[in-house]
Order: C-alpha cells, then sequence, then structure tokens
C-alpha cells in the first residue's frame, strides 16, 4: 500500500471494509441461524443457563445436566443480542459449534471431565486465531488470516473451553474509546452513550452484558483493568512474567520497559481466582510458554485473615480524580479501617517524572510505529484528534509544552513526553529503572502490604472524550510501568450528589485548565454507571492483591453476580 497515493489507499481500503462487512454479516446470520427456534422451553432454558454464574455453569457441565452444545447455544443466543445492540464482536468463530459438538462426543457421561468442559468463552480482536484476521481495525490488514493460534486460547481450549467469537477493539488499541473503521463503535451495555473502555471494550461490553461466561484480554496501559471500571466487574492484571501469552499483537512492539500483562474477565474474585489457577504456573502451559514463570497460584495465600497494612490514594498528583471516584476510594478506607485493617496515606513520587517515562515509554520510537500504522487507511472518527498530534513535529510539540505549562499543566507535560532520538530512549530506560527503585524503596519504607487506589479518575464516559484525555492514563500506566500486579473490583454506583459536587467549583476546581474542562465534562450525567477500586501489590504477589480484592469485593457486598450483569431482552 506504501506506493499508492492516499486517496487510492483509502478507496483500496473502503472496498475491502466493505467486502469484509458482507462475509462478517454473514457470519452472524449463519449463527443466527443455527439457534433459531420457536420452542419456549429451550428459549426459558437458555435463559437459565446464561443467568448461571461461572463456577454453576462449570459444575452443571461436569455433572452433565447440559451439553456444550447446550451451554454454547445459550451463550450465542444471548451474544447475537448484544451485537444487534452494543457491537461488541467482529466476527464468529464459525468452527465453535463443531468443537463443541466434538467436546460432548468425547467427554459426556465420562466422570473425569477437563475442568472447563463446554464452557463457551470469547476472545480479544487482537489474539490471534488460525484463518481469521487480526486487524486491529485497520483496513489495511483484512484478507490477511492468521496460521498461528494465541497460547492463552489453545490452553482454554486444552482444558475443554469453547472458543466462539472474537470481540472488537479500538484502531491500533492504543485508545480507550472501542471504535475503528473496519468494525464501527462499541457501546457499553450499560449506556449506549458511552464507551465500555479499551482496549479490551468489545470484550469488556459482551461480558458486561452477559453474553459470555468469562472474557480474556490484554493490558499494556488499563486495557484490562479501564473496561473493568467502566462496565462493573473484576480483572486482575498480573505481572507481566506471571503470565506470558504468545501469538498476539501486543499494540506497539519492541516497546522495552512497559509490562504488557494478560488476564480474565470475571463477575467475581472468586471466579478470577478458578480461571487464572488453570493457566498461571500450569505444567502444561509452561510446555507452550516456557518464559512464562511456573509458579502456579497458591490460594492459602488468599485465604489468609491476617489483618494487613495497606496504602491509599485518591489523586495521583497529575490528573485529579472526579468526587464520585474519591468518594468510593474513601468510603473503601473506612471500611477496611472497620475491619481492623490499618490505612496508611501514600503520595506517588516523583510525579512529573513518573509521567514523562509512562508517555516516552509507550511510544519509545516517538510515535512513528504507531503513525505508520494509520499511514494509507481511514481513520476512525473518533481518533482523529489523536492521530492528527501524533502527527506533530517533535519541536512543535516542544513549544506547544512551553505555551501551556500556565494553563494546563497535564497538556504540558503530555505535550513534552516523546522520545527524540536513540540516545534519549536509552536514558529514558534507565530512568525507569531507577524510578522503579525509588517508588519500590518508598513503598517499603512505609511498611504496607498492598496499596488501594482509584481504578481511573472518571466513570465510563461519551465516546468523544478519550482522545482528548490522555491525562487520565496515569492511574492505570503507572502500574504497567512499573510491573506490579494491579486489580479492578467494583465499588459501587455514581449518586446524583456525585453529578452535583462534579459542578462544584470548589468540590472539583478546573478553572481555565483545559484537560479538567475535558475530565470533568466527560463525566457529567453519570448517576447509576459503575465505580470501580484498584488493588495493587509488589511484583509476584498477585495472590495478595487477590485476598486484598477479595476484602473489598466482600465489603461493597458484590457477592454473586455483578451489578453490571445486563439483561438484554429478546
Amino acid at each position: 500500500m506504501g506506493n499508492i497515493l492516499p486517496w487510492g489507499a483509502q478507496a483500496k481500503c473502503r472496498r475491502a471494509i466493505e467486502k469484509n462487512e458482507k462475509s462478517r454479516s454473514q457470519g452472524f446470520a449463519d449463527f443466527q441461524t443455527r439457534i433459531a427456534t420457536s420452542s419456549d422451553d429451550v428459549l426459558e432454558k437458555r435463559k437459565q443457563i446464561v443467568s448461571w454464574t461461572l463456577l454453576e455453569l462449570r459444575d452443571r457441565l461436569q455433572r452433565d445436566e447440559l451439553t456444550a452444545v447446550q451451554a454454547l447455544e445459550a451463550y450465542v443466543w444471548k451474544a447475537m443480542q448484544l451485537q444487534e445492540r452494543n457491537n461488541c464482536c467482529i466476527e464468529v468463530l464459525r468452527e465453535a459449534f463443531d468443537t463443541a459438538a466434538e467436546a460432548d462426543k468425547m467427554w459426556s457421561g465420562v466422570k473425569e471431565k477437563p475442568p472447563l468442559y463446554g464452557i463457551p468463552f470469547s476472545v480479544k480482536g487482537n489474539f490471534f486465531m488460525p484463518g481469521y484476521d487480526c486487524t486491529l481495525g485497520l483496513a489495511k490488514f483484512l484478507e490477511q488470516p492468521k496460521l498461528e493460534e494465541c497460547t492463552m486460547v489453545t490452553h482454554l481450549r486444552n482444558l475443554g473451553a469453547v472458543p466462539f467469537v472474537l470481540t472488537n477493539v479500538p484502531q491500533a488499541l492504543l485508545s480507550f474509546v472501542c471504535s475503528n473503521s473496519v468494525y464501527g463503535t462499541t457501546t457499553n451495555p450499560l449506556d449506549v452513550t458511552r464507551s465500555p473502555g479499551g482496549s479490551s471494550g468489545g470484550e469488556g461490553a459482551l461480558f458486561a452484558g452477559g453474553g459470555t461466561p468469562f472474557g480474556i484480554g490484554s493490558d499494556l496501559a488499563g486495557s484490562l483493568r479501564i473496561p473493568a471500571a467502566f462496565c462493573g466487574f473484576v480483572t486482575l492484571k498480573p505481572s507481566q512474567e506471571r503470565l506470558v501469552v504468545k501469538n498476539t499483537h501486543g499494540g506497539v512492539p519492541g516497546r522495552g520497559r512497559l509490562g504488557l500483562s494478560f488476564g480474565f474477565f470475571t463477575h467475581t474474585v472468586e471466579e478470577q481466582v478458578e480461571l487464572l489457577q488453570t493457566i498461571v504456573g500450569n505444567p502444561e502451559y509452561i510446555k507452550l510458554v516456557p518464559t512464562s514463570i511456573a509458579v502456579p497460584i497458591d490460594k492459602k495465600e488468599i485465604a489468609k485473615t491476617d489483618k494487613l497494612r495497606i496504602g491509599y490514594y485518591d489523586d495521583d498528583g497529575f490528573c485529579p480524580a472526579v468526587p464520585c471516584v474519591k468518594r468510593v476510594l474513601l468510603e473503601t478506607v473506612e471500611r477496611l479501617k472497620a475491619e481492623g485493617h490499618e490505612l496508611i496515606r501514600f503520595k506517588i513520587p516523583n510525579v512529573d517524572e513518573m509521567v514523562q517515562l509512562l508517555y516516552k515509554l509507550l511510544m519509545p520510537d516517538g510515535g512513528r510505529y504507531v503513525r505508520a500504522l494509520y499511514d494509507n487507511d481511514i481513520v476512525d472518527p473518533y481518533l482523529k484528534e489523536f492521530v492528527t498530534l501524533l502527527k506533530v513535529p517533535h519541536w512543535l510539540r516542544s513549544v506547544a509544552s512551553y505555551i501551556l505549562q500556565s494553563i494546563s499543566p497535564q497538556l504540558s507535560a503530555l505535550s513534552a513526553a516523546y522520545v527524540s532520538d536513540l540516545d534519549d530512549l536509552r536514558y529514558s530506560q534507565e530512568m525507569c529503572d531507577a524510578y522503579n527503585d525509588k517508588f519500590t524503596e518508598y513503598w517499603k519504607s512505609l511498611g504496607i502490604d498492598a496499596l488501594i487506589c482509584p481504578t481511573f479518575p472518571v466513570p465510563a464516559v461519551p465516546h468523544r472524550f478519550p482522545s482528548r484525555m490522555s491525562s487520565a492514563a496515569t492511574y492505570t500506566g503507572l502500574y504497567n510501568l512499573l510491573d506490579f500486579p494491579a486489580g479492578a473490583v467494583p465499588a459501587g454506583k455514581v449518586t446524583s450528589e456525585d453529578d452535583q459536587d462534579l459542578l462544584d467549583e470548589s468540590k472539583y476546581p478546573v478553572g481555565y485548565n483545559v484537560a479538567l474542562r475535558y475530565i470533568r465534562d466527560s463525566s457529567i450525567n453519570s448517576v447509576g454507571l459503575p465505580l470501580s477500586v484498584q488493588v495493587v501489590t509488589l511484583p509476584y504477589e498477585e495472590e495478595k492483591c487477590l485476598r486484598v480484592m477479595s476484602e473489598v469485593e466482600r465489603l461493597w457486598n458484590n457477592n454473586g453476580v455483578s451489578e453490571s450483569f445486563v439483561n438484554v431482552s429478546p
């Protein structure tokens, strides 16, 4: 495509998108035909199946109370409803029904079944599936099916689970608006005017709506945790080496210091633990990916009940969280104190340095790779501002940073955060290592076991805002920079009082700061949307993180199926 004039490339992209849309629509139609029924009994059974928790579904399949095909039919039925409403899927996996039928033939009636026998699951769109494109929402990558299969999918299939759909992602992955020019915009099942987050946004929307028993995704700067916060469910970003996954597109190859993690979407922490235990440190998975650390999940560590010393912050010192986010964080602090835990204030060290390192190392080549992804392609309307900023010359960014210092410290810092040359890259990586040491030493000096903070500084936002809200990503991105485990747990909802406080300049001062105005405006009229608390621990202490997550979940009375579960009528 590089030799085609831009207008010619765009025309070629449009033709490829139109051709793909016909094939994609046919796949959805074929699945609709496969599950078509006029039987009220069948429909009632499907409603019952999709209402079960993941663990109940697992146990019933193990007891032969339903077949893998019946479970798949129920979730395809639900997923197709959500597809029509929220556009969360990019393609069906055509072989899913054959896979389920083969599983039934092999394991139905057998006492010892694989642990995930018959459980359908969805697959994030940047995970390779043989015979399917991995486009990242870019037309230039259409009609280039992958030969390999994502190792996480392979392992789950080996355990008996059945992948059945691929889900949507933001164009080129680096956004939390889940939209692209190939597959369109995915909406939040709780409010279709808002984003489900990203980059695992399609996965999050499908899961939150009840269209898959569990989801899988990746996290480079919050791509698991932002959808969990926006849609109201549980996730954990492990340390990178605790679960290494191959045969995916990681967003920015060669990024170096920024940890890329993989994980699950679940309704409860218990479900999270059960799924993590099937793969983390599993000897069979280590055979697939020898670089993944061979240390299994230790449930005894998660079950401990001794009182902990926990740090907390409600503001990271760069992008002030809106009032509703601060409220639930401080309420969580008080609830943990009431349980006998010791809570102490935590202050992010050297915030300005952290911001520079995070955004520089997210694009270690100064943005060249990401710019090239968008070249000669159709840029999604919601991402045009982001792509335009990528093309601003470095010298102009330096000038803009100077001018913006007195207007918006956030925009000034972001304008200055770019890698200028190889010396700068090497130095940035050196400083990243030093920052990690400083952060860890500060943590140790406080003697804390864990840290709680906002998962994200805002609730789910309208689709037009994410391109203007890069400053918000520090809440999640920091823990990729450090490669610390970080989980998200639902913690209440936005109230009308929260909305009023947001507009009160004394409670959320904005002034003339453009970046903060975007933050405030994105959060207006959010009553009823879910809120989330982030739990963080030192590297490889995932069990301790899950333990605190479980405690936070219990204190917010979020047992059983999450409030995020949405019942979309057929």
